[in-house]
C-alpha cells in the first residue's frame, strides 16, 4: 500500500518524521512520502495517487478539504486524522472497502495512539461484507448490494455465505462466525446471501514470489511463507501460486513447499526478468551480481500475477529464504 502524510505545525512534522520511519520498515507498506503545509493544494494534486492519506492536523480541516473530492466507494482513498501530539488516529474515510479502519490500527500500534473506528458493523463486533472482501482480497462484483448487506449485518441479522472448500479458513475467524452461517460448494466464487440479495465476491490471485539460497528445506521455505502471509494477516493457505526465477526452478525446497500447500509453482525465464520494469521493485544488488536480474522474488511475484498487478508485500527474507506477495486486478469492479 502506498501512505502520503501530509503535516502543517512542527509538532506535526516531527510525528510525521517518526511515522515515516516506522511505515518504511514495514513490509506491507510498498511507498510512504510525506508532505508539509499547503493542505488544500496537496490533498488536490495526490489524492488520487495514494491508498491512505494520513493528515497530522484537526479534524475540521481534513473534512473541510476533502468535502469537494469525495467521489466514491470505488475511488477514494482512505483518509486518517492523527492530532500532532499523537494522542488519537481517527479513521475518517473509506473504513471498510478502502481499508482507513485496518491503517488506523496499524498506525496506532506504530504510535502507541488510541485507534478511533466509528463503523456500525466494526463497534458491534461484526465483519461487514467489505469488509470480508479486504481482508481475503476479493473482488466485488455488484457493489451496490453492500450497504443493504451491512444494515443487515448491523441489525444482528446472519448471513449465509458459500465458500469453495479450500476457503475453509475464513470459518475459523470469531468475528466472521459471528457474522456468516457457512456453507460450503464446487464453485470458483464466494457467495453471501439474505434474503432476496446476494453479493458475488471472487478471489483475487495471490502469488508469493521466492528465492533462496542453494539447498534450502522446505521447512524454511514454508516458515518464511508463513510469516509474510501474517503480515498481511491471512493465512498461508490463502495463497494461490508460488512462483520463482528460472535460475530457482529445481530448487526441491521451493518445489516441496508448494507441494505441500497443494498450490503449483509458476517459473519465469531469466529472459522476461531482465526486460521486466516495474515502479515498485527494489534491486537486490547480490541477485543483479549473480545472476544479472534485478530480483528473484519480487519480479517473478509481478509477472505472474499479470499485467495489472501490484506489490502487497515487499520482498522479506528470513534463514536463506526471500518471499514477496503480488495481487492481481482490485478489490471491486466498476458500476
Amino acid at each position: 500500500m502506498k501512505f502520503a502524510i501530509i503535516s502543517v505545525t512542527k509538532n506535526g512534522v516531527i510525528l510525521a518524521d517518526r511515522l515515516y520511519q516506522k511505515l518504511s520498515e514495514d513490509s506491507t507498506v510498498i511507498q510512504v512520502d510525506r508532505y508539509v503545509g499547503e493542505v488544500r493544494d496537496t490533498f488536490s494534486r495526490i489524492y488520487s495517487d495514494y491508498d491512505c492519506i494520513i493528515a497530522i492536523m484537526a479534524t475540521g480541516i481534513v473534512i473541510r478539504t476533502i468535502c469537494n473530492l469525495l467521489q466514491n466507494k470505488e475511488t477514494d482513498p482512505a483518509v486518517l486524522v492523527i492530532d500532532e501530539n499523537g494522542t488519537h488516529v481517527i479513521s475518517l474515510l473509506s473504513g471498510h472497502l478502502g481499508g482507513a479502519n485496518d491503517f488506523t490500527l496499524k498506525v496506532s500500534r506504530a504510535l502507541d495512539a488510541n485507534p478511533v473506528i466509528t463503523t456500525s458493523t466494526d463497534v458491534s463486533r461484526k465483519m461487514g461484507v467489505d469488509t470480508l472482501a479486504r481482508r481475503y482480497w476479493l473482488s466485488i462484483n455488484n457493489l451496490h448490494t453492500v450497504k443493504a448487506l451491512n444494515r443487515a449485518i448491523t441489525d444482528g441479522e446472519i448471513l449465509d455465505i458459500y465458500l469453495p472448500t479450500r476457503y475453509d479458513f475464513v470459518e475459523e475467524d470469531e468475528i466472521a462466525r459471528n457474522t456468516y452461517k457457512f456453507h460450503y460448494w464446487d464453485d470458483n466464487h464466494i457467495r453471501v446471501d439474505f434474503e432476496e440479495i446476494s453479493l458475488i465476491l471472487n478471489p483475487l490471485s495471490l502469488v508469493a514470489g521466492v528465492g533462496s539460497r542453494r539447498g534450502v528445506s522446505e521447512q524454511q521455505v514454508l516458515t518464511c511463507l508463513e510469516e509474510a502471509a501474517l503480515l498481511l494477516n491471512i493465512p498461508v493457505d490463502r495463497l494461490d501460486v508460488i512462483a520463482t526465477g528460472e535460475m530457482k526452478r529445481d530448487e526441491e525446497g521451493i518445489i516441496e513447499a508448494a507441494w505441500s500447500l497443494g498450490i503449483p509453482v509458476e517459473v519465469v525465464s531469466v529472459q522476461k526478468i531482465e526486460a521486466f520494469t516495474h515502479p515498485d521493485i527494489q534491486p537486490s544488488l547480490l541477485v543483479e551480481k549473480k545472476f544479472g536480474v534485478v530480483g528473484v522474488a519480487e519480479p517473478s511475484a509481478l509477472i505472474t500475477a499479470g499485467d495489472s498487478s501490484r506489490l502487497i508485500l515487499r520482498k522479506m527474507s528470513k534463514n536463506g529464504v526471500s518471499v514477496s506477495i503480488a495481487i492481481s486486478g482490485r478489490l471491486y469492479e466498476k458500476l
